[in-house]
């Protein structure tokens, strides 16, 4: 069995894109949940490519 962790954060205006608060935010709920320093993201973006989600597991 493999157990998984998912760390997700939604901007609050998908439109505008993710703040850098927002963003540091998501950095912070990641290494207070001691994800590795390797793990890849998952960015989903709008057509101005500003960040809409973001996930890791």
């Amino acid at each position: 069995m493999t157990l998984t962790h998912t760390i997700r954060a939604e901007a609050s205006d998908p439109k505008a894109g993710m703040t850098l608060a927002e963003l540091a935010a998501f950095v912070q709920a990641a290494l207070r949940d001691d994800a590795a320093d390797d793990v890849p993201l998952r960015a989903v973006v709008n057509l101005r490519g500003g960040i809409k989600k973001l996930e890791t597991r």
